[in-house]
């Protein structure tokens, strides 16, 4: 009975702290790599609130800007494999953030992704 409570709690917390975040879709990326070749993806950020939406319409291009330098600054085979994409989830996470001063962004979920 105990622990079927806390465990219980412990969810309806977790649904309600999901209640605040929100989704940005950032669109398409299509842009050449520093080396060969090209990138193309599509992201979705995870916002820790709602309030951050806003200031993402107002620096669109700003972010989109940052976005494009980092793409750009990569090498084919940086990008290539999943622990190459893994560290540029968290060089675009870290730039945006460093953006940002109303929130902050909790991930960023590529949608789709074209290396080539």
């Amino acid at each position: 009975f105990v622990a079927k409570n806390i465990a219980g709690s412990n969810g309806k917390t977790n649904v309600e702290t999901l209640k605040n975040h929100a989704t940005y879709d950032a669109g398409e990326f299509l842009t050449n790599l520093s080396d060969k070749g090209y990138i193309k993806l599509s992201m979705v950020y995870l916002l820790n609130n709602k309030e951050v939406e806003k200031e993402f319409k107002i620096k669109d291009s700003e972010i989109r800007d940052k976005i494009f330098t980092i793409l750009r600054s990569k090498k084919y085979d940086m990008v290539r494999d999943s622990k190459g994409m893994e560290e540029l989830r968290g060089e675009i996470k870290e730039s945006i953030n460093q953006t940002l001063t109303n929130g902050s962004i909790i991930d960023v979920y590529f949608t789709s992704i074209i290396v080539n």
